[in-house]
């Protein structure tokens, strides 16, 4: 959290560099081998490798203790010379060849990696030492600088001692164990929608591994953690004590203590300040799914590497203007309709029904989309009406409607609150009116991750997928197709005769990345002061030498006068 919220703490952390390393001592250093690990140039990119370690003792669904192996690697680059700050997960089931510490060679999974290392290489510097090579030769990364490393129980305890975390949860997900009778693996019961999240349920929604892909499993860690820096990166400086410890508590890195540890600190918050208002990019990592393992070709790799070290420029301004223009042309059931051609079919009346009737106890009214982006392999929508725990004891009325997009393991959600300002919406970049309604959009890198808007005093909301399936122009079609429901619009949307809104628009581009108004005129201050230190010190010279040439002339004289006295 401290790494994507970029300036937020680097602001802090450049004063305060000593106790982040006092912080990260509640851990003795990770000792990697010399060379796994790239020393840091300042101002050059900086690639950080984040693992979640997956080491359990035997319980009732593990009859077997679970050896130390990596459920997640996530890899961070930050580079001042790209627009954003990139995140790729590296697929665990991924089928890779590696020579294990005692010489033998394996091919198996990613993920198994730490583990050999771990087992046969020392411990934990052992297990990372394995795992960065294993990265390197196998991804073509070129460089590793930074690792950080966590478990399941730190994680838990860090969610709740930094006090939950609000997430989209997107959709149903529910295993209980019955020996004998189902397959035994982690339990997870969550209801979907936007909602508070403590330690258990946080560690139950990163750590599943179940009833998805391991493209979806890497998108919905990605995304808690894009939500930890949209609820938590604003208060980082006031908490900063708090979150040091936190940070420190959690974490085992290979940072060192004393004045060579606050050095390297030092590099990473100094490149993070030029990084600060940089969105953080979701990289996605296509593979061919397996029952045991996952496979990718070279090109496959390829991509997902070059994205990852290379950036992404900003959705283009056309890409925007043509989703926003997409829908308004022709009214639904005409021939060409742009609807039918993103894919989107009328939403099925029972849907809609169900909606409305679950609605009828909700203070504000229940929004859905008229038309939707589903298959009949993906089942039926989902729909509940819940409260939402807000701070201070407050609840919120809300409901969820969840789609299935059609792939494995991807749902949408259209959501409403009585909640006027969740953190969920913290990250907008840009507006876009239509109509009557004004849209804040939030992005990941190209996709529109969140539109959202306001209005008969609810909030509303249509969350991508966790791999951003959904396209900028369907994203858009969905929420202009998005009304309050009620019997005239239910009876209109099934026989097709609810109207396209014919409102000509022209949105303003997406904006540029740029820093706050607080760091400009702490940059403008800082200047200020450097170049009146300057014309200071200048200042000062020239009077000492003035002085100085002053004093000359008084000995002169003075020697003159004792002169003329002694004649």
């Amino acid at each position: 959290m401290i790494v994507l919220s970029g300036a937020g703490a680097a602001v802090f952390a450049l004063n305060e560099v000593h106790k982040i390393v006092e912080a990260l001592g509640q851990h003795k250093p990770v000792k990697v081998a010399p060379k796994v690990l790239a020393p840091v140039a300042k101002g050059k990119p900086e690639t950080l490798l984040l693992v979640g370690n997956d080491e359990r003792r035997e319980t009732q669904y593990y009859h077997n203790a679970v050896l130390p192996h990596s459920n997640e690697m996530l890899l961070v680059r930050v580079d001042p010379s790209k627009p954003t700050i990139s995140m790729l997960s590296l697929p665990r089931e991924l089928l890779v060849p590696f020579t294990t510490p005692d010489g033998e060679e394996v091919q198996t999974r990613l993920n198994a990696a730490y583990m050999y290392g771990y087992v046969q290489g020392g411990g934990t510097a052992g297990g990372i030492k394995l795992m960065v090579e294993t990265i390197k030769r196998v991804f073509g990364i070129p460089e590793i600088n930074h690792v950080f490393i966590t478990n399941f129980p730190r994680f838990k305890n860090a969610v709740n001692e930094m006090g939950c975390v609000y997430m989209m949860v997107d959709k149903h997900y529910e295993h209980t164990n019955i020996p004998g009778v189902n397959e035994q693996y982690m339990e997870i019961h969550l209801q979907p929608g936007y909602q508070r999240l403590c330690g258990s349920e946080a560690l139950e929604y990163v750590a599943n591994r179940h009833e998805s892909t391991s493209l979806v499993r890497d998108a919905r860690d990605q995304r808690f953690l894009l939500e930890v820096k949209a609820q938590y990166g604003p208060t980082l400086f006031e908490n900063r004590e708090k979150f040091e410890h936190i940070f420190g508590k959690a974490v085992e890195s290979d940072l060192q203590q004393g004045e060579q540890g606050e050095e390297e600190v030092l590099d990473l918050l100094e490149l993070l300040v030029g990084s600060a208002s940089k969105p953080v990019r979701q990289v996605h990592f296509q593979v061919e799914f397996g029952k045991s393992f996952d496979t990718a070709t070279p090109e496959e790799i390829h991509n997902a590497v070059y994205s990852f070290l290379h950036g992404t420029a900003a959705l283009p301004q056309h890409h925007i203007n043509q989703a926003a223009r997409s829908v308004h042309v022709r009214q639904h059931g005409s021939s060409g309709n742009p609807l039918s051609q993103l894919g989107l079919s009328p939403t099925p009346q029972s849907t809609l029904e169900a909606a409305h009737a679950d609605g009828a106890r909700l203070p504000i009214a229940i929004e859905a989309p008229l038309y939707q982006k589903s298959t009949a392999e993906a089942g039926e929508d989902e729909i509940r009406t819940y409260k939402i725990d807000g701070p201070h004891g407050q609840r919120y009325p809300a409901f969820v409607v969840v789609v299935g997009e059609g792939e494995l393991g991807q749902y949408y959600d259209i959501e409403g609150t009585t909640w006027s300002d969740p953190p969920i919406l913290s990250a907008t970049a840009q507006t876009l009116k239509i109509g009557h309604r004004t849209y804040s959009l939030a992005y990941d890198g190209e996709s529109i991750k969140t539109i959202a808007w306001r209005e008969g005093g609810g909030t509303y909301w249509i969350e991508n997928t966790l791999s951003n399936t959904l396209s900028p122009q369907t994203m858009v079609a969905l929420a202009r197709e998005t009304r309050p429901l009620s019997s005239n619009t239910i009876a209109k949307a099934s026989s097709g005769g609810t109207p396209v809104p014919r409102s000509n628009v022209t949105p303003p581009p997406r904006p540029v990345a740029t820093v706050s108004t607080a760091i400009k005129l702490g940059d403008y201050l800082g200047f200020g002061i450097l170049l009146a230190a300057g014309a200071l010190g200048v200042f000062v010279l020239y009077r000492f030498s003035v002085l100085r040439q002053l004093r000359g002339d008084v000995a002169r004289a003075l020697e003159i006068e004792a002169q003329r006295h002694r004649r």
